[in-house]
């Protein structure tokens, strides 16, 4: 878990916390420090409160301060450097299975917006990314898996299978038939027909070998896919979103793309971001 020790971060400890003791994993919470003056100018004689602050005793203080009220023990690291990087860099060396993050600020109700280490993170990690936006008051129960019906969406499902196994997902796929059907009613029966034909081999394609595997529920709706989403995500109750990454589909290339991440900025619950390792790369 990576942490900017601000209060947005909270939420996230917290979520981090009860996913360890739930997955019965071990926990490690980072602080980046960025920018940090290595050269301390000559103080002697003056009082504490008076000399420039030390960023690394400040973060310590703090950060251990922050895990105290946690139930078990995580391990603490602080470093220093890009964020990216050293998020990066411990999560390969402690072969991590998640990463997870706060957000950057929320600028009204059910609208959040993401910070840039997040941005990057999306584009380059390999390990899943939760970002975490909404107070933890139980696991995760009603859990949406959106997908395009892409093989790195197919590896995405398998992934969130294995993570939470036993519970039962709700498969959610939008689609947007072509203009001239429309409004012929019959041919847009039969598009639709097709849609779900492709969602049912999709499945079938899914690797079931996770234990406890639950056949999903699927939802399949006409629609732009990014309001559909925020629309039943607040009517819903849904306590986690999941999407993989890279598909097809123009709605994960405005995801990834310069478009200020439109989508999870506007879904108000936490959202859980697994890429095909193959396609984590710097873009």
């Amino acid at each position: 878990m990576a942490t900017d020790l601000s209060a947005r971060c909270d939420r996230a400890l917290c979520r981090a916390a009860m996913l360890a003791t739930q997955w019965q994993s071990s926990l490690i919470v980072l602080h980046v420090i960025e920018g940090r003056e290595l050269s301390i100018p000559n103080v002697a004689g003056l009082p504490s409160w008076r000399r420039p602050p030390d960023p690394f005793d400040i973060a310590t203080k703090r950060l251990l301060a922050d895990v105290d009220a946690l139930p078990a023990r995580p391990t603490v690291r602080i470093t220093e450097g890009n964020p990216v990087e050293a998020i990066l860099c411990n999560a390969n060396a402690e072969n991590c299975d998640l990463i997870a993050i706060g957000i950057g600020r929320e600028e009204s109700f059910g609208h959040f917006i993401l910070g840039r280490t997040a941005d990057r993170l999306f584009r380059r990690s390999r390990v899943p990314l939760l970002v975490v936006k909404e107070r933890p008051r139980r696991p995760y129960k009603n859990i949406v898996f959106a997908t395009d019906l892409s093989e790195s969406s197919r590896y995405a499902l398998e992934t969130t299978g294995r993570l939470f196994s036993g519970q039962r997902l709700t498969v959610f796929h939008a689609y947007t038939p072509p203009s001239e059907l429309i409004t012929e009613a019959a041919l847009h029966g039969q598009y639709r027909m097709g849609v779900e034909h492709e969602v049912r081999a999709f499945l079938a394609g899914v690797e079931k070998t996770a234990p406890g595997w639950r056949q999903p529920n699927v939802l399949i709706e006409d629609g732009s896919p990014n309001f559909l989403l925020r629309d039943y995500v607040r009517d819903k109750d849904v306590d986690l979103l999941v999407l993989g990454t890279h598909g097809r589909s123009p709605f994960f290339e405005i995801f990834l793309g310069s478009t200020a991440k439109a989508i999870m900025d506007d879904v108000a619950c936490d959202a859980l971001v697994i890429r095909e390792p193959r396609a984590a790369v710097e873009t």
